[in-house]
């Protein structure tokens, strides 16, 4: 193939004024295409541009003629393309004679075809012979299949006649044993026993086996008998040499109990307790007087005076895993369950509450009893597998096996407490309070009935958490929200005068006060004991918020009593500020006389609140009271002050100052100078007498009819203001 020159070459070419073709990298074209005499061959490097898949010819000329100067060597570059050309043509003529002279692909397609033809062929051939050669081998191998297949049947056949032989030995052995009373090694061979017959389950069509295992079955049965027997006469006493001492014919007995199955176990169990509740049932059942809840202490002393002669008999004769003492318990239990529900069904609503509840301590404190003693029992028997199921399956059968028989009569005892609750909240509401002497060294801090409505309380959700955390307790606890508002009502708002007249009535009211608080606290602890006994189910269903909001509501009601007797002993010196003729006022002086009568009244009455009220909260809730009081009177007097004008506004801004330095000692009035206030009450104080001042400062810096947008301006939210302003019969005055 001829390659054209590059445009370097070209270029020379051009400049040296001599014509070159392009070198052709094919050896049989090289010497048809020569260079002028004066050129040099075009280099393989230098021709790479037009070989490149993604030769683009303007990029090419434009690198060849890239000034002006290299047009000249257009002539050189067309001769070099016309030969690269040439080349090309030559390159395919080739390619297409070589073509024309190969075997056309039509012929090829069909030898293709005649190739696959005879290897399909040859497959089948050699699918066939493999196929006789298979015949042939399974033909030859038969025979050995066949002495494969009789030797595993011969020795599966011996095999099975060995056992069987074993089977029908053993079957023989464990007859004479089971008669010669040989139970220890009866035990062991009736394993082996029960095991081959297992393994001849599969061969039960067999005549002679089925017959065979018939049998075992039926000395099965005759061994649990005759061993049921051994047991009746040891117990009843025609066999005492059973009993003892050195005796082991029972216990190898439970041992070939043990190998029959746990359902020989169980009946051999069951039969045994039956025989030694027997006497119980006759005396508890055939007498009612015996049967009834007045004597069910002695159906307990019964059982455990049972045990206690029981006890060396059964540790001699019963395995430990057994669980025999146990099992007497459940069926006493059981037997009593039943006993009591069809007395307590028979006695309705007849029973007698104190007796129901009495016998229901009493069997609470026996499954206790029983729990205690078998969980240790347990405990000491050793952690084998048969062991550990035994104990996981009775490890709390005595939980409430006799006592849930009373859940549902529980009811009659919740009434009953209703009733008692009910008169007791009665005789606190037609009590008089008295408060203590002065002479008294100890004053009481809340009145005595509160607490002992809470021991009450405390008392009855103590009983009723051990007979019952279910719906009987939430019952109990609806009782005691309903007679805590009650007592609220009935026995201290009720209390709770008007106002406040003498130094008694202030200690009432303070007492009344530390009661509820007192009250309020230990509902809250109440209602979080509750929820922490009762069932989860109920938990949600205990809320005393109800009552806790009564028994604020009567401290608020005591504080307001005080408050309106400090309200009362203020007006004579709110009516003389309103009777002062302030007019005649020329200079601001002291504080005035009625501010001096004010704060003597106040921190009068705060003294003796903080006599008979120790607590710093009662103190404080007053204080606030009174200061809200003090303010929301003064606010509308100021507009009664005729006239208002600067002067007399700058007096009662004076008066402000003073009552407010009064107010930020009151809660420790009687302390020493260094102690104050907490900062919150002093910020509330600040707060609430900014009204006063607010009301003042606008007076003074009125200077036309815009004194309303003053008052905007410094009290933009007093709503107390407002409606001190905003009455019709209030005018300012500046005359």
């Amino acid at each position: 193939m001829t390659e054209p020159p590059d445009s370097k070459h070209i270029s020379n070419g051009s400049s040296n004024g001599s014509s070159g073709n392009g070198s052709n990298n094919n050896s049989n074209n090289s010497s048809s295409n020569n260079t002028n005499t004066n050129s040099k061959p075009v280099e393989p490097s230098l021709l790479d541009p037009l070989d490149q898949t993604d030769y683009d010819p303007v990029t090419h000329l434009s690198e060849i003629f890239a000034a002006p100067e290299t047009f000249s060597a257009v002539p050189q570059v067309r001769k070099s393309l016309r030969s690269y050309s040439r080349g090309l043509d030559d390159k395919i003529e080739e390619l297409l004679a070589a073509q024309t002279a190969a075997e056309p692909s039509v012929q090829r397609v069909a030898q293709a075809h005649t190739e696959l033809s005879e290897i399909f062929e040859h497959i089948e051939t050699v699918r066939k012979r493999a196929v006789v050669a298979e015949d042939v081998i399974t033909e030859m191998t038969a025979d050995i299949r066949k002495l494969d297949e009789t030797k595993r049947n011969l020795t599966a056949s011996m095999t099975m006649l060995k056992r069987l032989q074993m089977l029908t030995t053993a079957y023989e052995q464990l007859g004479l044993m089971v008669k010669n009373r040989e139970y220890k090694d009866a035990a062991q061979l009736l394993e082996a026993v029960t095991e081959l017959v297992g393994y001849f389950k599969s061969y039960r069509s067999i005549t002679q086996i089925a017959n065979l295992s018939k049998n075992v079955a039926s000395l099965q049965y005759n061994i649990a008998e005759q061993v049921s027997a051994d047991f009746e006469m040891a117990v009843d006493g025609r066999k005492p040499e059973f009993m003892g001492d050195r005796s082991t014919v029972l216990q190898e007995a439970c041992a070939l109990i043990d190998a029959l199955g746990e359902s020989y176990r169980q009946r051999q169990i069951t039969w045994y307790c039956n025989v030694q509740l027997r006497e119980y049932r006759n005396i508890f059942r055939g007498s009612e007087e015996a049967g009834s809840l007045d004597n069910i202490s002695r159906r307990y002393s019964y059982l455990k005076r049972m045990l206690k002669s029981l006890e060396p008999q059964i540790h001699q004769i019963f395995p430990p895993h057994w669980l025999v003492a146990e099992a007497l318990c459940r069926s006493f239990c059981e037997i009593t369950r039943e006993d009591y529900k069809v007395h307590l069904s028979q006695s309705g609503r007849s029973l007698n509450v104190d007796l129901l509840l009495q016998a229901l301590e009493e069997t609470m404190e026996f499954e206790q009893f029983l729990e205690k003693r078998f969980s240790q029992a347990r405990s000491s028997i050793d952690s084998s597998e048969a062991s550990t199921a035994a104990a996981d399956k009775t490890s709390s059968v005595f939980g409430r096996s006799i006592s849930e028989v009373f859940e549902p009569y529980l009811g009659l005892w919740v009434e009953s407490q209703d009733r008692k609750l009910s008169a007791l909240v009665s005789q606190y509401s037609n009590q008089m309070i008295v408060p203590p002497s002065a002479d008294d060294d100890s004053p009481q801090q809340v009145l005595p009935s509160s607490v002992d409505l809470f021991l009450s309380y405390r008392k009855l959700l103590a009983q009723s958490a051990k007979i019952s955390t279910g719906v009987q307790l939430l019952n109990l606890a609806k009782i005691f929200a309903k007679y805590l508002q009650q007592y609220a009502d009935r026995a201290l708002s009720a209390h709770v005068q008007e106002r406040a007249a003498t130094e008694n009535d202030v200690q009432l009211a303070c007492l009344i006060m530390s009661t509820a608080n007192y009250c309020h606290t230990t509902a809250d602890q109440l209602e979080q004991r509750i929820q922490d006994v009762i069932d989860e189910e109920y938990k949600s269903q205990v809320n005393f918020d109800r009552e806790k909001d009564a028994f604020m509501t009567v401290t608020n009601n005591a504080v307001q009593s005080l408050v309106r007797k400090v309200e009362a002993e203020s007006k004579n010196a709110w009516r003389e500020m309103l009777n002062t003729n302030w007019g005649k006022l020329h200079s601001v002086g002291d504080q005035s006389a009625y501010v001096t009568e004010l704060i003597k009244i106040i921190e009068s009455n705060v003294r003796l609140v903080i006599k008979h009220s120790p607590k710093e909260m009662f103190v404080r809730s007053f204080c606030d009271r009174v200061l809200e009081m003090t303010v929301s009177t003064f606010l509308p007097n100021i507009a009664r002050c005729k006239p208002l004008t600067e002067l007399v506004s700058e007096q009662l801004l004076l008066d402000c100052y003073v009552l407010k330095k009064s107010f930020s000692r009151l809660p420790v009035i009687d302390a020493p100078p260094d102690v104050q206030a907490s900062a919150s009450y002093l910020n509330l104080v600040a707060r609430v007498m900014s009204r006063l001042e607010s009301v003042l400062k606008a007076v003074l810096t009125n200077e036309s009819d815009d004194l309303p947008d003053n008052l905007k301006i410094y009290l933009p939210s007093t709503n107390i203001v407002k409606r001190a302003f905003n009455n019709e019969k209030f005018r300012w005055r500046t005359e």
